[in-house]
């Protein structure tokens, strides 16, 4: 084995040492059967291959649904609708699953605050404050109910915004990751079809110097 072999050797088997580790707080096969709601269907998930593929395709449209539910005022209800979502868009389940417990109780106050001013921003410039807040009239607390609703729509404007920047990001990370992973393990490939070959033309260089 050569020095450039067990070299991009290690790395491989690194990179696969900290993606276990990383996976071992991701829902998994095993363990889909214990969340909520999902657990009715932890048979037809275990079934259904690309849940759980690793492939860019799956990864990305995970890492884009998943960032933008996890900014979406739908606290509570954030596992059953990533769980449909990773059905609906053909996505990876454990990351879909995994970016949810991104907003918790302790999150949240951080979370829906940036994407209220991100979102109030955007309606002050292109949306009309008073038509939004026109929606809440019908309760009798008019004025609480037409702040709240417009606190909402600027929370799910906000996390719309924030979620698929955060999506693209994530997911331009995973694609280099990805490129490059890819790119040292056909090296690695490559260079292991080399070695035979090499010990092969060594031994007969040998025997006919002898």
């Amino acid at each position: 084995m050569t020095a450039d072999e067990a070299r991009l050797k290690e790395e491989h088997f690194s990179r696969i040492r900290r993606i276990k580790r990383l996976l071992r707080f991701l829902p998994r096969k095993g363990n889909v059967h214990t969340y909520p709601v999902i657990r009715f269907f932890a048979a037809t998930a275990r079934k259904t291959p690309f849940l759980w593929s690793f492939k860019v395709p799956e990864v990305v449209r995970a890492l884009y649904a998943g960032c933008i539910l996890t900014f979406l005022p739908l606290l509570g209800v954030q596992i059953p609708l990533a769980f449909g979502a990773a059905f609906l868009f053909r996505a990876n389940l454990p990351i879909i699953l995994g970016l949810q417990f991104l907003s918790t109780p302790f999150t949240v106050p951080f979370l829906y605050t940036a994407a209220y001013f991100i979102g109030d921003f955007l309606l002050s410039i292109f949306g009309n404050q008073a038509t939004i807040e026109e929606v809440g009239t019908i309760a009798t607390e008019a004025g609480f109910v037409q702040k709240g609703v417009y606190w909402y729509a600027a929370i799910s404007l906000g996390g719309l915004v924030i979620g698929y920047f955060s999506g693209f990001v994530s997911s331009l990370v995973y694609r280099v990751a990805a490129i490059r992973a890819s790119r040292a393990l056909a090296k690695l490939r490559k260079l292991q079809k080399k070695s035979p070959k090499t010990t092969a033309g060594s031994t007969s260089t040998a025997r006919e110097s002898t």
